[in-house]
């Protein structure tokens, strides 16, 4: 549990950061191959998104070992350091490597861990149930589907299109429907492409070829098989803003890349684009991504792009496309080794030093209550071995007993000669305050100048305790032993004393 956890938390807190760093890095090179064709910024965002995945995960699970091992290596060094008196430069040299090769742990308290790892999980759980409430719509979908009423036209149409793929013996169902508003494409071992059932009825040449063809492509790219894993990869990274861009970017240039397939093997651009505005805009793109796992021509919410894309061409030279790409390549990669070579540790290490640390507190505190236990006794011991042995000592131990004695008496009598009223008439005065049984009464004073002579200041007075039999407590009244008077009412709760400030 404790090892799933640490990997858990630093393949989140790590993808934190390393997730950001990617998409910038893919953004850059995006940005750098824009005047280049649509499949190699395709393959960037890829990338990126694998990298962002991998990167992450390679890091938790370095960094788990790491955790894991390094205490070991301490472990087994340790008796031969306890063995001999302690020298600084007496420690093997083995040892003192081995403790400062990884870097240092940065822990974190073991609530806030669980509360981040709760988080994550709840993220991962919500996707897992959309691509789960995806792929049953998507089934769905596919069940409704019907038989296509094939016909000379659409049957030359599908021939041409599956002539200028070159999908050779791949069997390929295409099938109608009466409910999708655009072209789609699922499966990947029997792939089946769904078209709707009022194109067909359209009968329009262009806009069925543009739609038959673009989802052939699809069919030989295995783009659904694709972006099945892609949506499998981004479900443990979607708590993160910048993943959902990779994804979002893998969509859209996924279609550019088909547009421009068909553009230079099937249609005229011009025509494509013309058919493209069509079919697309028909298309609630948004609503029915959120809801399927399957790929077509509505998939990317980018249809001005998708159209400037076709009617313009590459401007780049395919010498300084490959230095592009070399360039992208190195941007992408080196940041990315370099940050799973310096990645940060995370570990649960204070909840456990926490424990430790309690259980430290408590022995200590056992051990310092033995000590001083043994101390008392052995005080005890060693005034009366001396009492035995020193007769003097024991006769000025019994004339200070005898000294404490006699001031104890002197202030008693002082007590009673200075007291105004007596002890039943300061209980019945305690007593109206708070009724209850008296438990313990007392006649004491503050401000003593000198045994039986009382200060300026001082204050003769009866400490009255009364038991609380409702709130299971009791009651502290102080009453001057002059002049009657209540001078402090303080309550106690149950199985609580408490130290008065009148005494």
């Amino acid at each position: 549990m404790r090892i799933s956890s640490q990997l858990l938390l630093n393949f989140l807190l790590n993808a934190a950061w390393q997730i950001a760093l990617i998409a910038a890095l893919a953004s850059l090179g995006a940005w750098l191959l824009r005047s280049s064709a649509s499949r190699y910024r395709h393959w960037v965002w890829v990338s990126a998104l694998c990298l962002s995945f991998l990167l992450p995960a390679v890091t938790a699970v370095r960094a788990v070992i790491e955790t894991t091992t390094t205490p070991v290596l301490l472990r087994t060094n340790t008796p031969f350091v306890a063995a001999e008196p302690f020298q600084p430069h007496s420690l093997p040299e083995a040892t003192t490597r081995r403790t400062t090769l990884f870097p240092s742990i940065i822990e974190l308290n073991t609530d806030l861990a669980f509360l981040l790892l709760g988080v994550f999980g709840l993220f991962v759980l919500y996707r897992s149930f959309r691509l789960l409430q995806a792929w049953q719509t998507t089934s769905i979908i596919k069940r409704n589907a019907l038989e296509l009423d094939a016909g000379d036209h659409i049957t030359g149409i599908i021939d041409k299109c599956a002539s200028d793929l070159a999908t050779g013996s791949r069997q390929i169902r295409i099938l109608r429907s009466l409910t999708l508003p655009v072209p789609v494409t699922m499966g990947f071992k029997r792939p089946v492409i769904i078209l709707p059932d009022a194109l067909l009825r359209e009968g329009n040449t262009e806009l069925l070829t543009s739609a038959i063809g673009h989802e052939l492509i699809h069919v030989v790219r295995n783009d659904y098989l694709l972006n099945f894993i892609y949506e499998l990869l981004y479900v443990p990274l979607s708590f993160h803003p910048a993943a959902l861009l990779l994804r979002r970017r893998i969509k859209q240039t996924r279609e550019l890349c088909c547009d421009e397939l068909v553009a230079a093997r099937i249609l005229n651009a011009e025509v494509y684009a013309r058919s493209l505005l069509q079919l697309a805009g028909s298309a609630p793109t948004l609503r029915r991504l959120s809801v399927t796992t399957t790929v077509g021509i509505a998939d990317a919410d980018i249809l001005e792009a998708r159209i400037m894309s076709l009617l313009s061409k590459p401007k780049v030279t395919t010498r300084w496309k490959k230095t592009l790409l070399c360039i992208v390549s190195i941007l992408l990669l080196v940041p990315c080794v370099a940050a799973a070579a310096f990645n940060m540790r995370f570990g649960l290490e204070p909840a456990a030093m926490q424990d430790v640390q309690k259980e430290k507190e408590r022995s200590q505190e056992i051990e310092k209550k033995k000590t001083e236990e043994m101390r008392e006794r052995t005080s005890a011991d060693v005034i009366k071995e001396r009492i035995a042995r020193d007769p003097q000592f024991a006769a000025e131990l019994e004339r200070r007993r005898e000294m404490e004695l006699q001031a104890r008496d002197i202030k008693q009598a002082a007590l009673v000669k200075l007291a105004r009223i007596n002890m039943d008439q300061a209980i019945q005065i305690a007593s109206s305050q708070q009724p209850g049984k008296v438990m313990s009464a007392n006649l004491d004073a503050r401000g003593w100048e000198e045994p039986g002579k009382l200060g300026k200041d001082g204050v003769v007075f009866y400490h009255v305790e009364i038991a609380d039999e409702v709130n299971n407590g009791s009651t502290h009244v102080w009453v001057n032993a002059v002049d009657g008077t209540v001078m402090k009412t303080e309550k106690e709760l149950p199985r609580k004393q408490r130290s008065p400030d009148m005494q």
